[in-house]
Formats: structure tokens, sequence, C-alpha cells
């Protein structure tokens, strides 16, 4: 991803004069100083190791603390006109009371997921607009670039905008329905000259959005967690049964038995991204998780300490002891019901693969993908969140098949991969579109097992787009057994329907797939021939009268027409006579 300049202080400064409003605003100030104790100290985009890096201070460096991270290991402060995080083990307070400053809600913190309310879907509007003055602006889900991209804006596109940060270096604006941020600097704010303070009555951290955005890895991310919660409460029954019988074994007289304690289960802390996706649910979850972990640890340390004191003779722990027990018991016995029932309305029941489906399976993670049946057209779409899908078929040992992709329309060059569907990183055929082109063709894909396989559609491309990831697909898969070669390129456009269709009379390769076919030489149109103007992919040569024609059809796709792959299409009955005319390309097939 291209990274952004770093904003300056000046440039606000500059916007503002060119808005002619006044921005001043009084920023919160903390009574906590800090200094840096060492050299080299790195000042990152967001409160965590790895994270993108604004800069370094040295040994002797100050500033204010804005915030602090939940963990308390991170401080925020301002770092040449923007927030950056640096680490609390390497600097030392010097004044005030760290305690004292405000914890930074997880939802305003940009761990790198969807994590700000304030950004989504949204149906608001404003009074106040503005023109966007840069191409691609990217809308991000927060007011700062670590905030992930929901959106590229074209140049002079015009956005309502609805709220601000409290110094103006960001807006918080309506772009096609998505709420996001833009930086102010590439705004040209539409302001009423009756009404210059506009801008300024916005609500600082703007609005909030009437659905938050999850992109599918955070929205997998979410998913694990849920299921990994409920999975360590199940984990911590046996515990939590074992010490249960324990001690209503005790209250009723019996003796304590000592050693072969339960297992101490742990608490668990959301990560800060997924607990912002649904922010007040999923701390009370956390929050009652940890609670029944805390009551369970304290029935099994009661157990402990009893055992590790000297017994009375009748080996019967006092009353009180054992209340306090069986009140820690019951408490998480409540809790982990009441976990179990909240977490399953969260998790989705598990979908069952459909008629024309496979349920693929790789590394513990589960997809459902679509069946490919031979002859028949399937299609699909890749964009910056679905960069790669996938595909199964069933096969019979000795079968030799074909697969080809049509570019339907966008930016997108696939790579097709065809793999066993127990083994997907085997490979057993591999292609690639490539720039210029429209199809590709994979074969012959020699099975040798009768089983089922997997076709694997990705773009990882690194070729630079101007505009992001997104386009469609066609698919076929063909029978090529029997023949010498393959079928050439099938799968074509009608120009008249703009439907996907298959060419039935593609010619057969006798060897294996050229990267380009010849140029074509053919005789020109004689006087008076008309030339065609609507080409069909399944016309023959016996429906056509001309040559010109046959031209027409063969430079639209329908390379039926050309069955020795010389370039001159109906031979036999139109084009008869070699007379070469100026070169006409036709879309390469590899």
């Amino acid at each position: 991803m291209r990274k952004t300049a770093f904003w300056l202080t000046t440039l606000l400064a500059i916007l503002c004069l060119s808005l002619g409003i006044s921005l001043a605003q009084q920023l919160p100030v903390s009574n906590v100083t800090i200094v840096v104790n060492r050299d080299s100290v790195n000042v990152r985009l967001i409160p965590a190791l790895g994270a993108e890096v604004l800069g370094f201070v040295n040994a002797g460096y100050t500033a204010q603390v804005e915030a602090r991270s939940p963990d308390g290991e991170w401080f925020r402060i301002n770092f040449t006109g923007q927030q950056g995080w640096i680490g609390a083990a390497v600097v030392s307070i010097i004044s005030g009371d760290i305690n004292t400053v405000e914890v930074a809600d997880p939802r305003t913190i940009p761990y790198g997921g969807f994590s700000s309310p304030r950004a989504g879907l949204t149906s608001a509007t404003s009074p106040v607009t503005g023109v966007l003055s840069d191409s691609g602006l990217r809308v991000r889900a927060g007011p700062s670039r670590a905030y992930p991209v929901l959106a590229n804006a074209p140049r002079r596109s015009v956005v309502p905008i609805l709220g601000r940060t409290v110094d103006n270096t960001w807006l918080q604006v309506n772009f096609e329905g998505t709420l996001g941020w833009v930086a102010a600097l590439y705004i040209d704010v539409q302001v009423d000259q009756n009404n210059l303070g506009a801008l300024n009555q916005l609500p600082i951290d703007g609005i909030v959005a009437e659905q938050l955005p999850i992109s599918d890895p955070t929205r997998t991310d979410y998913l694990d967690t849920l299921r990994l919660l409920l999975a360590r409460i199940d984990l911590a029954q046996p515990s939590l049964d074992a010490i249960r019988g324990t001690w209503t074994n005790i209250a009723l007289g019996g003796r304590v038995a000592c050693g072969n304690y339960p297992a101490r289960p742990t608490n668990y802390n959301i990560a800060n991204p997924i607990l912002a996706l649904d922010y007040d649910r999923l701390l009370s979850i956390q929050n009652d998780f940890n609670a029944a972990m805390d009551y369970l640890r304290q029935a099994i340390d009661l157990l402990i300490d009893a055992c590790s004191r000297p017994q009375p003779a009748e080996g019967i722990v006092g009353q009180p002891v054992v209340q306090t027990a069986l009140d820690a018991v019951n408490q998480a016995d409540a809790l982990f019901e009441s976990l179990r029932r909240r977490l399953n309305e969260l998790i989705p029941p598990k979908r069952e693969p459909g008629p024309d489906e496979c349920l693929f399976t790789y590394n513990e993670m589960e997809e459902i993908v679509k069946q490919l049946p031979v002859g028949e057209i399937r299609t699909g779409a890749l964009d910056a969140r679905t960069y790669v899908t996938g595909f199964c078929f069933d096969a019979e040992a000795g079968t030799s098949l074909q697969l080809e992709l049509l570019k339907i329309n966008g930016n997108i060059l696939p790579l097709v991969s065809v793999s066993s569907f127990d083994n997907p990183s085997n490979f057993i055929a591999v292609g690639q579109l490539v720039s210029g082109q429209s199809n590709v063709s994979v074969a012959p894909i020699l099975i040798t097992t009768t089983g089922r396989y997997l076709v694997i559609i990705s773009d990882l491309s690194t070729t630079p787009r101007s505009e992001p990831l997104n386009g469609e697909f066609a698919l076929l898969l063909s029978n090529i057994s029997g023949t010498s070669g393959g079928f050439g390129a099938r799968l074509g456009i009608d120009p008249v329907t703009g439907q996907v269709v298959i060419n039935p009379a593609a010619p057969l390769f006798s060897t294996p797939f050229p990267d380009v076919f010849n140029p074509i030489y053919v005789p020109p149109p004689q006087p008076g021939q008309p030339v065609a103007s609507c080409p069909s992919i399944t016309a023959t040569c016996a429906q056509l009268l001309t040559c010109a024609e046959a031209i027409a059809y063969l430079q639209a796709g329908n390379f039926s027409l050309d069955l020795d792959m010389d370039g001159i299409p109906c031979e036999e009955n139109l084009c008869t006579i070699a007379t070469p005319i100026p070169e006409i390309t036709v879309n390469p097939v590899n």
C-alpha cells in the first residue's frame, strides 16, 4: 500500500487561510509530563511493537501524555503534529499522576482493525459539503493513516462533512454511503459566506455509523475469538465439576480430599481490534468470562489453602470457608451458563454445503466453495477484500481436462491453480492471465487419481493499478480426453447480448497452446461487399456471406472460423484469395 506523506502542522495553517475560517481550538492538556530515558526511541503510529514508526527521539525528549493504552504499556503524545505512541518502559514520569490520564477507548485507537465506531455505513447528510481535490483519495475508518481504507474517492467528488477532529486536520465524510475520514488538506470545504463558522459547529469525533464495516479477515478473527471463549469454558468445565463435588462432600460432613487438585483456568482478554467491533457486548462478555474464572480459581485455591494448614482430627473445614467456596462455585456456575447462551447467540450455526458446493478444510479452517461441473459456465469476482476464491470438481483417473478463464471486466489478472482437494499445496496445473489478454487456458490437466480437486483463483499481482482491485471472471471446465491437445478459447462475450457464452466449435490444438496467434492476412473486401457490423462468436462459415464478415467475426473471438489456425477464416468458401492486407491482431490466447 502506497504510503501518504506525513502531515505537518503548517499545512493546517494553510488550510485555515484558504477557507477564511478560524480553527483555533482549546486542545486537551494533560498534567503528566514524561521524559525519554534512552536514545533512539521509536514513536509509533499505533500502540504496538512492529507498528509503523513515525520517527525517533533521544534521551531528554519531553512531552505531555494525552492518553494511555488500556494495558498501560503505551502513552500517546503529540509528535510533529500528529498522534504518536511511545512505550512506557522507555520513559520516566517527571510530573503529574499517570493514573489521572484518560484511558484511550479501544474504539478510538487505530490498532489496524476497524476499530472506530464512527465509520461504516450511513445515510446521514450535512449542510456543510466539500469537494475532494485529489484523485484516489483514501476514505479511512478513523482519523489517522493507521486506519484501514474503506473506499477510494475520485477527484471532484462532492461529499457531506459530518464531523471533525478537535484540531480539524481530519474530517468525517459520507462518500456514497460510506462513513469515513479524509485528511482535511485534500478537501475544499464549501462554506456559505454568511455562515463561516459552520465547520466549527460540526461535532468533534463525528457521528456514529449506522453499521460498522467489518472486513472478511476481521470477521473471521471475530468469530474465531467467540469460538475460542466457548472452547475455554468447555475446557474449564471439568475443573468446575470437580471442585463442586469436593466442596459439596465437605459441606455434607465428608473429609477433605487433598492432592490431585483441579486445573486452575486463566483469564482471557479480547484483542482490541476485535473488542472494538461490538464494544459494549464483547466487553461485558470478557468481564464475565474473567470473573467466572476468578470464582473458579477462588474455589480451588480455598481447597489448596485448607490442605496446606494443620487439619483437625475430624478433617472437616470450618463452615465459613465451606460457604465461601460454595458461593464461588455457584457464581462460576451461573456465569458459565450465561456465557454459553450469549456466545452461542453470536456464533452463527455452521452452514452445511449445498448440492452444488464442497466443504474445504485446511489448517483447521473451513470454507464452502462452489462446484465446477464440466461444460458449465461459472462466474466469480475478485476485489480488494476478496482477492482469492475457490471452486471444486470431481474427476476420474485417466481423464484429460482443460480449464479456461475469461476476464469479463475490471483490472484483475488472475492466477489459476489446480490441486488435489486434500493436498491443496500440491499443484498439478497453473496458469496466469497477463496484461492485454482476456483468456487464459490451462491444459492438459492430467487426472491420475479419481477424486475431488480444488481450483483456486487469486490475484496477488504487484502490477501497479490506477484503481483498487476489482473485476469479474468466468470459468469453463472441459473434458479434452481423446483430443490431440485441447480446445482453443471457447469462452467469449456475445457482442449483441453481452452474455458470457461458449463457442462449441473452437479449434483443436495439435500442440500445446501457443502464446499468441499469427497475424491475420486475408484478402481485401471486394467492391460492394458489406462489412459485418454485429459479429457473433457462434456463427459458422455457412451462415456468412462475405470474407469481410468472416474477418470481423474472427476478430470478435469466433475462432471456429479458423480451424487450421493460420489466421485466414472460412478458407473453403469465402476467403480463398491469399492477397495480404494490413495486419489485424486477434486477442491472443495463452
